[in-house]
């Protein structure tokens, strides 16, 4: 794919958004019809609950993206001032369209919920600013974007870990309820 056109750049930058939206509301529905837990959040928590597993599916994409920098012998790695490919310029370009997903996400629920978390979305500000910058300055090397991707290697586990203790409040409540129950 001819990368250093910006038609094809805009395409994939828009795809991974589209995409990372499916993800987002596919979760939504799979955790609707399947766990009881779901149900029961309020509807900050769903949401939550829905950009956790969609963040979980980015981070695991990038951890394979800095993973191969750091380990296959290619020109990202070789040259890292200058050093560009294929695989690195589709992974530049969805994680900005992950990062557009993202602010939109963060300021379209605080909108929404009232909320506003200003650490979150200077956050999510740099690393949508840090990703644009290397679409936009296409002639410097992927090898700082793809390891700063590494970064992103934790969020899989803390995302399950914040699903999970969601499920096992719920199952607490209800033994709760149900011993509350029986005893009378």
């Amino acid at each position: 794919m001819d990368y250093s056109s910006w038609d094809i750049r805009l395409k994939v930058i828009c795809l991974s958004f589209i995409f990372y939206t499916f993800i987002f509301i596919l979760c939504h529905i799979l955790s609707k019809l399947l766990f009881c837990t779901y149900r029961s959040l309020s509807a900050k928590e769903k949401v939550f609950w829905d950009l956790a597993a969609t963040r979980a599916v980015f981070g695991i994409q990038s951890m394979v993206a800095g993973l191969r920098a750091l380990m296959e012998d290619s020109a990202v790695f070789s040259d890292k001032i200058l050093g560009q490919e294929d695989w690195s310029w589709f992974n530049v370009l969805s994680a900005t369209g992950f990062f557009l997903f993202e602010n939109v996400a963060l300021h379209g629920s605080s909108a929404v919920f009232r909320s506003f978390d200003p650490s979150l979305a200077v956050h999510h500000f740099f690393a949508l600013s840090g990703f644009v910058g290397a679409v936009v300055w296409d002639r410097l090397g992927h090898f700082l974007p793809m390891v700063t991707l590494l970064m992103e290697m934790s969020t899989p586990f803390t995302c399950i870990s914040w699903m999970l203790l969601k499920v096992r409040r719920n199952s607490q409540e209800k033994m709760f309820f149900l011993e509350n129950l029986i005893s009378l």
